[in-house]
């Protein structure tokens, strides 16, 4: 009488290690927590609180330093891109609390590469020669030899 039970036991173990609960499903802007679905903060703000059964989700602004992109439930917000002037950056556009500074080059300067962390002097050419090519979207020019020739 005794084997019967401990069967059931074991095989009400097997099943359920086999077919856990099925993750909850949530919608579109929503996160699973607590086998529940909380709201996602909006861009521009994180998460203080997750939702309860009483509660939604408390989400509070970033700071005027701060910025979150995309809705989220993040902690903390990103610090605004530093468009330092000793590394020749200066800024294009002001971060907003969801999107980040934009820097560019001082006159005279370009990018060293595609997430434009600090600048470099343009090469000087010789009479004659000039610009290679100029990539308008990053504002900086290819760099290289002065191939090309320039007629004034």
């Amino acid at each position: 009488m005794v084997r019967l039970p401990l069967k059931c036991l074991l095989w009400g173990c097997v099943l359920t290690a086999v077919h856990p609960e099925p993750p909850t499903a949530c919608k579109e802007n929503q996160y699973p927590t607590n086998s529940r679905c909380c709201n996602l903060c909006p861009p521009g703000e994180k998460l203080v609180n997750h939702c309860t059964e009483v509660t939604e989700t408390e989400c509070l602004p970033c700071s005027s330093s701060e910025f979150l992109a995309t809705w989220n439930r993040e902690k903390y917000c990103h610090q605004h891109k530093h468009c330092d002037p000793n590394l020749g950056l200066q800024v294009q556009r002001e971060g907003t609390s969801k999107t980040d500074t934009t820097c560019v080059c001082v006159e005279g300067q370009h990018c060293i590469n595609s997430a434009c962390d600090s600048c470099t002097l343009h090469s000087l050419c010789i009479p004659g020669l000039g610009v290679k090519q100029m990539d308008i979207h990053w504002l900086h020019f290819t760099r290289g030899h002065c191939l090309k020739s320039v007629i004034w």
